[in-house]
């Protein structure tokens, strides 16, 4: 009973571990997000990018589930180079319409 605690123990850590970026060498660059789900946006961006989420319905509304909303449209555009700057993603909530 105690190895298969152990074993379940180790088979959870493996899964946490997470993978390492597959990049090629040069600058990191803005991935294509717009039309995602904000956690798979999330996800798409490497750990260390500063993200600012913006309420696409301006209704100056905080996000505290990601899982419920959308990235309607990002800044900078896909394949630019970040640089350290900070990613703008405009979102709303998944049952909503991006504004035009």
């Amino acid at each position: 009973m105690v190895k298969r605690i152990v074993t379940t123990s180790l088979l959870v850590l493996t899964c946490l571990v997470p993978a390492a970026p597959a990049q090629a060498d040069g600058p990191e660059r803005m991935p294509q997000v717009a039309g995602q789900g904000l956690v798979s946006a999330y996800q798409a961006l490497n750990y260390d990018t500063s993200v600012r989420l913006r309420d696409g319905r301006a209704a100056d509304r905080h996000v505290l589930w990601p899982a419920s909303w959308k990235v309607c449209a990002q800044s900078p555009e896909a394949g630019t180079p970040l640089e350290g700057r900070p990613a703008t993603l405009t979102v709303v909530k998944n049952r909503e319409t991006c504004p035009a």
